[in-house]
């Protein structure tokens, strides 16, 4: 059952480690190590007077911080004789103890310890007590598995955070009864231990008496911190030019309200006259998509010039009876009409068609197959 609990000790405290060392994975194995003394008194939990029942204690610490909130210590701490023996200490009690710091784990840890602190400690040890402190009725030289819990009050002091002052109120218990082969945690088996302690924390690779969150990686991100300023900087040279850029479209805004702001007296010019003709297959009203070009450039005259009129004749070849023809050029005048008030929207009432039958307009005949627009 010792050794069950032992090394359930052992893996908690390695599971820990596992879970602690992932945040900081640069740290050397020396750094971030320190040693103390500690001295104060035990006196049994129960059952006895406190200061009446106390004798003193002393020991020394060596701790490994693991992380800003994770340490482990090894300490190991002798209480002084107070029987008459040749031995200088009454017990000896040798521990592996867990350390949590508090203040970083309910506060983000910031790179530098602060002037106080409070941890939570507890673990499992070996605790060894001579025979004469039993006396001559009690076990000789016992061996037991003891364990503690308490908090650790620290003042860290100096510039340089390298002294801390601490003062560590604990509960020791002996977890193996005197009568049975059976580990518990038992008030009668236990004591109170008051004590307060010196540490001194070495320095480490980056100089420092303190954890820090170093990093292997220092050129690289110093290279990275410049590429960072580096594009800080243009995004402010281009800020800066996007500025000026929407100051320019803010005066080119105003310079055109202001455009759009005065009154300009209509320019009027005397329509000019223009001719556009028109070319029909023989016996065809139907326009030819060669012929839309002709059509299109008389649209855009008349949206330009909106007092502007036109006059659509429409004319045949000479082949065919008269009133053939003649209903022929009036189908071809109406055509075009029709395709400029429906395709370009052109108001009727600014188009006047009329069949003129047999042309003599060109002095080919076939030419004659047209519609002729004059505007006016």
């Amino acid at each position: 059952m010792k050794k069950s609990l032992l090394l359930l000790a052992g893996v908690l405290g390695a599971s820990c480690l596992n879970a602690q060392t992932t945040e900081e994975q640069t740290t050397k194995f020396r750094d971030n190590w320190s040693i103390g003394i500690n001295g104060g008194i035990v006196t049994p939990l129960t059952h006895s007077a406190f200061f009446k029942n106390a004798r003193a204690t002393m020991g020394i610490d060596i701790n490994k911080q693991l992380s800003p909130i994770y340490g482990l210590t090894f300490e190991n701490m002798w209480s002084i004789n107070t029987f008459e023996s040749s031995a200088a200490f009454d017990a000896s009690n040798l521990m592996l103890l867990h350390r949590l710091n508090l203040n970083n784990i309910f506060r983000r840890y910031k790179g530098e310890p602060t002037l106080f602190e409070v941890e939570a400690i507890g673990g499992f040890g070996w605790l060894h007590v001579n025979d004469a402190y039993y006396g001559n009725d009690g076990m000789k030289d016992g061996n037991w598995i003891s364990s503690k819990a308490g908090l650790n009050f620290n003042f860290n002091i100096g510039e340089k955070k390298a002294w801390t002052i601490a003062v560590k109120p604990a509960i020791l218990w002996n977890m193996t009864q005197f009568d049975a082969d059976n580990i518990n945690f038992d008030a009668n088996q236990a004591t109170w231990e008051i004590t307060a302690g010196v540490v001194y924390h070495f320095k480490n690779s980056n100089g420092k008496h303190y954890y820090s969150n170093s990093c292997g990686h220092a050129a690289e991100i110093a290279a990275l911190n410049a590429t960072i300023s580096s594009m800080e900087a243009e995004a402010a040279g281009k800020d800066r030019a996007l500025q000026n850029a929407q100051n320019t479209i803010n005066d080119l805004q105003k310079e055109l309200n202001d455009c759009k702001s005065k009154k300009v007296a209509p320019e009027t010019k005397p329509v000019e006259k223009s001719e556009y003709v028109v070319i029909f297959r023989q016996s065809s009203s139907k326009v030819d998509a060669l012929q839309m070009p002709n059509i299109d450039r008389l649209a855009s005259y008349l949206k330009k010039n909106a007092n502007a009129k036109v006059i659509i004749s429409g004319y045949a070849s000479p082949e065919g009876n008269a009133d053939f023809n003649q209903k022929l050029s009036e189908k071809r005048a109406e055509a075009v009409k029709n395709i400029l008030v429906k395709e370009y929207n052109i108001s009727a009432d600014r188009i006047e068609t009329e069949g003129k039958g047999v042309g003599t307009v060109f002095e080919e005949p076939t030419y004659n197959r047209a519609s002729i627009c004059v505007t006016k």
